[in-house]
């Protein structure tokens, strides 16, 4: 008998069987820890899971809001949802003068 992935994971002691799409590895200017961000599909759906290994908060910089995410869209417009807030919330602390620093990432603590 010839399985396919889907049908390999349709156990009842399997629980949320994600298949890994990419992975991407980066890091801020001036700031040399590197960001994983890795998008998942869900076996049985059809939507994108974002998973990111730090997110941003720079004291005096103000929050930037958090764009919407639409589970249905495509790697790309995931990826770039993932990055943006990060790169929104540096730029507008260096866009106040702060300098760059490691303390504004903070570890994602669900992130493995």
């Amino acid at each position: 008998m010839s399985w396919s992935r889907e049908e390999a994971l349709t156990d009842p002691a399997i629980a949320n069987p994600m298949k890994l799409l990419s992975e991407f590895r980066f890091s801020l200017r001036d700031i040399p820890t590197e960001i994983v961000v890795r998008l998942f599909k869900p076996v049985h759906s059809g939507k994108i899971v974002i998973q990111r290994s730090h997110d941003i908060a720079v004291d005096g910089a103000g929050a930037a809001a958090a764009e919407s995410f639409d589970e249905d869209c495509s790697e790309g417009e995931a990826l770039r949802e993932a990055v943006n807030h990060l790169v929104n919330v540096y730029s507008a602390a260096r866009a106040k003068g702060l300098k760059p620093d490691a303390s504004w990432l903070k570890p994602n603590p669900d992130f493995r």
